[in-house]
Order: structure tokens, then C-alpha cells, then sequence
């Protein structure tokens, strides 16, 4: 079952509901009374860090990146940090019929994700942050002080009722570059975002009062550990320093209440209903197949491409800067 689809019989198999396609649009997520304690957290740090979410299987997106190493490096979008350091991106996932589509519509985070938000929600976009290491030595640069949201208004998108989900494939630390946020700087808004030497993000002048009252924190992680942050976070890393990988997969989701208006920024932030959950079991189905050796991970490339076509045929770029480089046409 190599390359293997949502739509194929594994997930038939173990999970009868009728469907030819990976449906993420279509079912309202339960109530989520037991999440008063995690809501009250995020809000007052503007993060959630929660330890094990994909303990078991963090292997398949492990796997999905060994496996489709090569057409990554050929494939994936390069941003630069104020240093000159060059790290990969890969988006215009999860909206495909593969495996991220499955992480991003397991029940356990949809539900969690719409706790946070209050609403029901729609996966807005993911992508695939990889600092190679030694692997690829010349992709392992960092990302300055930022705020997600600063790109979303750019395009279009109306309010604040947006975060991300940032699921561990590797255990990160200091040494290879992980995620750092600074706690409470949610808070206040948008602030200004500007070119920093070869890079683009908040200057140092804004930042440092902040830093003077909340130390900035670097988010440990164990693989399948995952971060759960707002789009208002001001959150940064540094390049990686080892010869280790640190791989994270984004994962961005919208309120329902927050979609943009018709017409107005990229047509794939429309929502077109409540992102339907998949029942947990989905994933653990393909961990069992995947150690038996009958699937392998893989990216719906065909998916991927044409997202980007639409975004040309659009005129929009797909960096949340100016910076990164203008989307072409890539292989099919």
C-alpha cells in the first residue's frame, strides 16, 4: 500500500462511514465542558503546551518525511531569517486525502481546538517547517520575533479567532532550533512587523520592552508532543545548532463566525462548513499498518500543486512576507 489514500481500504475497512473522499467540512465538533482549565490557560499565556497528544503516532509523519525526502528538498518553499539562515516550508497541506488530512481532523484536537475558540471550526491551512540539519545543512536557519497573524490580516483575514497547532515529528530543544514564545504577548494586538537585515519580523526596539516583563520561553518537546498557540503569539526560533533534524507540522484553524467575506483574500480560506472530527482509531489504524509494513506516509502532491495553481491564477503569494519568494508552478 504504498502512497496509500484516506480514500483506500484501510480506512474503509476500520472505519465504515460511507465516504470515497477524506470529507473534512462537514460535522460540528461536541461539547467541551471538561476543557474549562486548558481555555483558562491559553487565554492568560496565549499558549498550550500539551505533553504525548501524538505519542504513538508521530512515527507516521516521521515516516512521511523519510519517505518523501527528496521531492521535499525539491519541492518545498526556502524563508530567510535576519541572519541569512535558510530554512525549508512546505504548505497547502491538509487539504488533501493523506495523512496530514488525518491529523488534522482527529477528534481529540478538533475538539480541544474548538474548546479554545468557542465555535465551531474549519482547518484554515498546515504546513511542514523543517530545520534538516545535517541532512541538509544549508536549511537549518531560524524565524524572527513574529506574529501569524500579521500575515492572516495581510490576507484578508478579519479577526483574531484563528491559532495553531504545532504537532512535534522530532524531540526539540535549544540545540536544533525549537519554538519559542513569549508568554502574554498575545495580548495586545497586531504590533508593527518590518524587514530585519534578510529577514522580516518584529524589530528589536518592540520587542524588548516586552521581553522585560515576560522572558522569552523556549518550548521543549518530545516527538508527538504539541504546542497549541494564537495567531497573536509573538513566538521566534533560532537556527539549528546540531546535526539532528527538528521537524513541526503546522496546523492553522478558523472559527467559523471568522471567515473572510466572499472574494476577499486567498479563495482557500473560505469556509465551506464545520471541519468534520475522525474518530482517533483512523490514526492508530495507520500506525498498524505502517509497523506491518503495508502503508507508507505520503503527501497528496496532486493536491499541493493545485492549491499553489490557484493561488497564481489568484495573484497570491504565498509568503507571509514579501520576502519569500514568489510561488512558480512545480513538477506534477
Amino acid at each position: 500500500m504504498e502512497g496509500i489514500k484516506l480514500s483506500d481500504q484501510i480506512i474503509i475497512r476500520a472505519f465504515d462511514h460511507g465516504r470515497d473522499r477524506f470529507d473534512n467540512r462537514a460535522m460540528t465538533a461536541p461539547g467541551h465542558n471538561h476543557y474549562e482549565d486548558a481555555c483558562k490557560n491559553f487565554l492568560a499565556d496565549g499558549y498550550l503546551l500539551r505533553k504525548g497528544s501524538f505519542a504513538e503516532e508521530i512515527t507516521l509523519l516521521s515516516g512521511l518525511i523519510d519517505s518523501d525526502r527528496k521531492l521535499l528538498l525539491e519541492r518545498e518553499d526556502i524563508t530567510v531569517d535576519s541572519r541569512g539562515g535558510a530554512a525549508s516550508n512546505l504548505g497547502y497541506l491538509g487539504h488533501g486525502d493523506d495523512v496530514i488530512s488525518a491529523f488534522g481532523a482527529t477528534a481529540r484536537l478538533v475538539e480541544l481546538v474548538g474548546a479554545l475558540l468557542d465555535d465551531d471550526i474549519y482547518l484554515l491551512k498546515g504546513r511542514l517547517n523543517i530545520k534538516w540539519g545535517d541532512d541538509a545543512p544549508d536549511r537549518r536557519g531560524g524565524w524572527d520575533p513574529h506574529q501569524d497573524r500579521a500575515a492572516w490580516a495581510k490576507e484578508g483575514l478579519p479577526g483574531a479567532a484563528a491559532l495553531t497547532a504545532a504537532i512535534a515529528i522530532d524531540d526539540t530543544g535549544v540545540d536544533n532550533g525549537t519554538l519559542e514564545v513569549i508568554p502574554g504577548s498575545h495580548s495586545g494586538g497586531i504590533l508593527e512587523h518590518a524587514s530585519i537585515d534578510a529577514g522580516y519580523g518584529i524589530p528589536e526596539e518592540i520587542v524588548r520592552p516586552l521581553l522585560a516583563r515576560r522572558a522569552q520561553q523556549p518550548i521543549e518537546m518530545k516527538a508527538g508532543d504539541m504546542v497549541i498557540f494564537s495567531g497573536d503569539l509573538i513566538h521566534a526560533s533560532k537556527p539549528n545548532l546540531s546535526s539532528r533534524r527538528r521537524a513541526l507540522l503546522f496546523l492553522t484553524y478558523n472559527a467559523v463566525s471568522n471567515c473572510p467575506p466572499e472574494g476577499v483574500g486567498p479563495s482557500r480560506y473560505q469556509c465551506a462548513g464545520p471541519l468534520q472530527e475522525r474518530d482517533d482509531g483512523t490514526l492508530a489504524e495507520l500506525v498498524r499498518e505502517y509497523r506491518a509494513g503495508r502503508y507508507t506516509p505520503g503527501l497528496d502532491w496532486d493536491a499541493i500543486q493545485l492549491e499553489r495553481e490557484i493561488d497564481i491564477a489568484e495573484e497570491i503569494d504565498s509568503g507571509w512576507t514579501d520576502l519569500t519568494p514568489t510561488l512558480t508552478p512545480g513538477p506534477r
